[in-house]
């Protein structure tokens, strides 16, 4: 390797590394609020209430994204309900990785607890926006967004990605109920946490799938690769699949993606 090529990326390193620095030092100077003008599906804020077996989640959305105007919703909280349902009920757990981007490994991640009747409720970690606002990912890496835990139906979650034409993965997941149950626990206080005190949202280390990771983790000691969690989120998929955690009898990832496509 040429001098010229070690100097120039001992320099590239060098900016990065700056960059970073940058970045971090925004991140904790920078304080979070609940009270700004939000966009129409942040808004609100989910909480998480359960006693004995009864789940209350007050702020649930369940927006029918593919047969709805969205140019005639007003931001009044309308796409927003609570809704009841038993914690015995949830059996089993899904990873959906939803591709939006050209470049594979960049994707949103989210989970989806199925309960007895086949009901779906999701959970989706994200940069909460203000109106006009889009997402970017200068603005990750410079605290321009704040964190919401959104609590949502299938059909919101999933099918507001099939709207924008995204490719939507849901694997399976090797958890029986009461595992599951105990993550949904985990995930209603950190929901109720971030509720009460905003937090800001990081590209790299407070993101969708670093903050599932983490709640996985209460219960569970995997070792996800951290590669993956902040800077290749789109392999999360094969990185289950090499951690033996999808629930499939398939011996090759691509025959389970395959099979694991929802806008089919």
């Amino acid at each position: 390797m040429s001098a010229f090529l070690l100097k120039y990326m001992a320099y590239a390193i060098s900016i990065i590394a700056f960059l970073a620095l940058v970045s971090v030092v925004i991140y904790f100077v920078k304080q979070p609020s609940n009270t700004k003008n939000w966009s129409l599906g942040n808004s609100q804020t989910a909480s998480v209430k359960i006693i004995d077996d009864k789940v209350t989640i007050k702020n649930f959305r369940d927006a029918d994204w593919q047969n709805i105007d969205v140019s005639s919703l007003k931001n009044d909280g309308s796409l927003f309900k609570d809704i009841e349902f038993q914690l015995s009920d949830i059996q089993s757990l899904n990873a959906v990785v939803s591709h939006f981007a050209p470049l594979s490994e960049i994707a949103h991640i989210f989970i989806l607890f199925e309960l007895k009747d086949k009901t779906q409720i999701g959970l989706s970690v994200e940069a909460r926006k203000e109106q006009g606002e889009e997402y970017s990912l200068s603005g990750g890496l410079t605290a321009k967004f704040e964190l919401i835990y959104l609590l949502s139906s299938y059909r919101d979650l999933v099918g507001l990605r099939l709207m924008r034409e995204e490719d939507v993965y849901s694997y399976p997941i090797k958890a029986n109920a009461e595992e599951a149950q105990a993550l949904f626990k985990v995930v209603a206080e950190r929901t109720n946490k971030i509720h009460k005190t905003p937090e800001l949202y990081h590209l790299f280390f407070k993101n969708c799938t670093t903050e599932i990771v983490k709640l996985v983790n209460q219960i569970a000691d995997n070792d996800f690769p951290r590669l993956t969690q902040s800077f290749m989120p789109g392999d999360a998929g094969k990185a289950l699949f090499k951690m033996g955690l999808i629930d499939s009898d398939e011996s090759n990832f691509k025959a389970i993606q395959k099979a694991s496509l929802l806008n089919k």
